[in-house]
């Protein structure tokens, strides 16, 4: 079969060629998992009486190697293995993905809640069985991501970086982005990786997420404007407090802080207005918070 794929020149009875039985995963492999599998050997995968079809490497570009490629005139099999590579690398990143967020939502919901020793250990292995789909798929994208390495004529590397074992614990960032105390908290690097490279030559996804960012920045303006009336709501209650307990600065100064955040909510009101009448984006109908200055 690999003249069909390779090319006539191919010799499959080349000493040179590499057609061998080993563990794909085992090239550059990091232990991912916090788990001690001591206890628990597996079969000796690299016993030479036992054929394994599923463990022969298969003859791509990255195992060939550059220079023997070149030979044989496969460079353009070589483009087609890096787009193969990068689009694997993806796949595994967004499996990562999904399986730290579903990680972090049992820790929320499940572990943190467990009222009894049954429920708790049943959450763990929940965990444990996440962890062991984290811990797969994370070296599944090492093992493309070194072949990536083994071939020539691209920048991905500066793209798909290297995983480590930090970058793989589940953050409650993941489960709820907007709970306090996470202002400071930063996710790993491929939490904000494009890994479907849809926005990158496609009009129709470019011009979706504009109108996304449009309607974002639409909203935080309206939250803009609702902060300032708040506050200025707390200032006036602030006034009220202390004129009824007669203390006059107190009252002057918090009748002028909240008619300072009246007048920012006004302005950021009018700017704001005139900004989304250019975007052509309705308005959205504000609260009205009525302050008194006196």
């Amino acid at each position: 079969m690999a003249p069909t794929y390779l090319g006539g020149d191919v010799d499959v009875n080349d000493p040179d060629f590499p057609v061998i039985v080993r563990n794909s995963l085992d090239d550059n492999y990091e232990d991912y998992s916090d788990f001690d599998e001591d206890q628990n050997p597996g079969p000796d995968i690299h016993d030479a009486s036992i054929f394994q079809l599923e463990l022969t490497v298969i003859p791509l570009p990255s195992n060939i190697g550059e220079v023997r490629c070149r030979e044989l005139g496969l460079t353009n099999l070589m483009k087609e293995e890096i787009a193969l590579r990068e689009g694997q690398a993806n796949d595994a990143l967004h499996a990562i993905r999904v399986h730290l967020g579903d990680k972090a939502v049992i820790f929320r919901n499940t572990v943190r809640s467990a009222k009894s020793q049954a429920s708790s250990t049943r959450a763990w292995t929940r965990v444990r069985s996440v962890e062991t789909a984290v811990n797969l798929n994370a070296s599944i994208y090492s093992k493309y991501r070194s072949q990536l390495a083994k071939l020539p004529d691209h920048d991905l590397l500066t793209k798909y970086l290297p995983l480590k074992k930090e970058d793989l614990k589940a953050s409650s960032v993941v489960a709820d982005p907007n709970a306090r105390g996470q202002r400071d908290t930063t996710l790993s690097w491929f939490w904000s990786l494009d890994v479907q490279g849809d926005t990158s030559g496609n009009d129709w996804m470019t011009e979706f997420y504009r109108n996304e960012e449009v309607m974002l920045v639409k909203h935080e303006m309206q939250w803009s404007i609702n902060f300032f009336k708040h506050r200025a709501k707390q200032w006036l209650g602030h006034m009220r407090d202390a004129t009824s307990a007669g203390l006059t600065g107190h009252t002057c100064y918090a009748a002028r802080q909240s008619h300072i955040y009246d007048q920012l909510a006004a302005h950021a009101e009018d700017s704001f207005r005139k900004m989304i009448v250019q975007l052509q984006v309705p308005v959205p109908v504000p609260v009205e918070v009525v302050v008194a200055t006196s």
